[in-house]
């Protein structure tokens, strides 16, 4: 063991002996969590501390170090301990989706985990995908806010709350998960369900909880950390929040002035662990204190479980296969962004229109993860670039919804659509629905009445939330030949690839 490893581990074992002082009426429940894991178990890197040289990450293989150090302490000391993670658990890696977040799943089973809350992403493959993932986890999945649909009853896979008892204090869990889900997952995704809004429903298993003997009532919300704030503002009785959803790193806890509830988040994919302390009256069956951290899995403090990293690399080895062949040659870095036309939204756009021979193609800029670099382009580059694992959706749309579909794109609710095909030119100073000045389709002006071809991705093909137009056309297609695959084969066939600005998309003044 490292030098820096001991001291890390000490660090652990000091805060574990300085919270077991106290009264022996007094009784400490550790509260462990994760959340956001985002499939992102092997060893990564930290490159939002330093983006030129990121310090390495130990990921699963640390976190099952810290997990069984502040397990075993816990039973030393005759404290509870209770292990939870707040969602999005698989999606967003080869290992998490290639086994489609099973071995997340494997994960939480060796490392002990009591309780999950679904995220939105756990919806990414479908509600029975998500099923298949909490059936062979063995432990509760929280969704106090999910009904089967047309009815007041919780699907048999999911439970709206459920009673721990540690240390001889009874835990109360309840969770919701974020009310814009249907604006996130396709809707033949989320299947017989229903997400009902979730303050009163949260108000209802409070009282529940409390009726059944819960001395501590802890949501695992899956919702975000300013939606946490409300929350905490209006439910009383909830205790603990632990969240997830905006992947906010909420150190020290916060405790919300109204109704004294703590909060405590840990960064996303697994590059820390968060632990609060609870001190808890055993006589006056309250909470008397609480202190937490969140601890950094680096690779160079935390030290691997080296059993658990070689079970990794096995994995690894089956979903990554073939990732690091060469597809071709990029001339230089092809950059994303959420406001701009793109060199790296062009080429998708352009991909998607060759290969589906149509008049237009439509993308979703959040949809696009990261950069394509220069140099050798493999086909881990493409994936981490369509990490959400989209299909690539065919129809004909008329001029006038091709019109709508860009006013959507200028709405300001979100990022922009990259395009291929069309030249537009539109301004922020016009209301909404009004701000595309000029379209041309391939050097002609739009005509509204003309039926046109597009290819655009799954997700704004469902027709969600704002983007109910894309679900408006005729002869609509779902090819299920996968966006990364469509980006692949295109830079096979054209490399050397060097996608430029060509004002597509131009923000005028007036």
């Amino acid at each position: 063991m490292s030098f820096k490893e001991s001291n890390v581990l000490r660090g652990i074992a000091l805060f574990l002996i300085l919270v077991a002082f106290g009264f022996s009426q007094v009784q400490h429940i550790f509260i462990v969590h994760t959340n956001d894991i985002h499939g992102a178990l092997l060893p990564g890197e930290a490159y939002w501390l330093d983006k030129n040289f990121p310090p390495p990450l130990a990921n699963a293989s640390g976190a099952m170090t810290v997990i069984r150090e502040l397990r075993d302490s816990a039973v030393r000391n005759g404290f509870g301990f209770l292990l939870l993670d707040g969602g999005d658990i698989f999606k967003g890696t080869p290992v998490g989706d290639f086994t489609r977040g099973q071995a997340v799943v494997d994960f939480f089973r060796r490392a002990g985990y009591d309780a999950v809350a679904p995220g939105n992403h756990d919806f990414d493959m479908g509600w029975w995908v998500l099923k298949e993932l909490v059936d062979s986890s063995q432990i509760p999945w929280v969704a106090t806010n999910v009904r089967v649909k047309g009815t007041d009853t919780a699907p048999g896979f999911l439970v709206t709350s459920a009673i721990f008892e540690r240390g001889g204090v009874k835990i109360g869990l309840l969770g919701v998960l974020t009310k814009y889900l249907y604006g996130m997952v396709n809707e033949s995704l989320i299947g017989n369900l229903s997400i009902l809004p979730y303050y009163e429903v949260a108000r209802e298993e409070v009282k529940r909880l409390q009726d059944q003997g819960a001395d501590i009532v802890v949501a695992l919300n899956h919702i975000g950390y300013s939606h946490d704030q409300r929350f905490a503002d209006s439910v009383p009785g909830v205790d603990i929040i632990i969240g997830a959803h905006s992947h906010t790193g909420v150190k020290p806890p916060y405790e919300s002035p109204k109704n004294h509830t703590i909060i405590q988040q840990a960064y996303s994919k697994l590059s820390t662990v968060g632990v609060l302390d609870i001190s808890f009256d055993l006589k006056t069956r309250q909470i008397v204190g609480y202190q937490g951290k969140l601890i950094d899995l680096l690779g160079d403090e935390i030290p691997r479980d080296l059993i658990y990293a070689r079970h990794l690399d096995s994995v690894r080895a089956v979903a990554e296969k073939g990732f690091d062949e060469v597809l071709g040659y990029c001339k230089r870095e092809l950059t994303r962004g959420g406001f701009i036309e793109t060199p790296a939204g062009n080429l998708i756009t352009d991909a998607m229109r060759e290969r589906f021979n149509t008049d237009i193609a439509i993308h979703n800029s959040a949809g696009i993860r990261a950069n394509i670099p220069a140099g050798p382009v493999s086909y881990r580059h493409v994936y981490q670039v369509d990490v959400f694992g989209n299909t690539v959706v065919t129809g004909k749309w008329t001029g006038k919804q091709v019109k709508e579909m860009l006013e959507v794109s200028v709405n300001g609710h979100h990022a922009i659509f990259q395009v291929s095909g069309v030249k537009m030119r539109y301004t922020k100073k016009r209301p909404i629905g009004e701000r595309v000045v000029s379209v041309l389709v391939n050097g002609e002006p739009l005509d509204s009445n003309r039926v046109y071809t597009v290819a655009t991705n799954s997700y704004l093909a469902a027709g969600s939330g704002d983007y109910r137009i894309f679900a408006e056309g005729q002869d609509i297609e779902d090819s299920y030949l996968p966006l990364r695959d469509v980006i692949a084969d295109y830079i096979r066939r054209h490399s050397p690839v060097d996608a430029q600005i060509e004002g597509r998309i131009v923000l005028i003044d007036h």
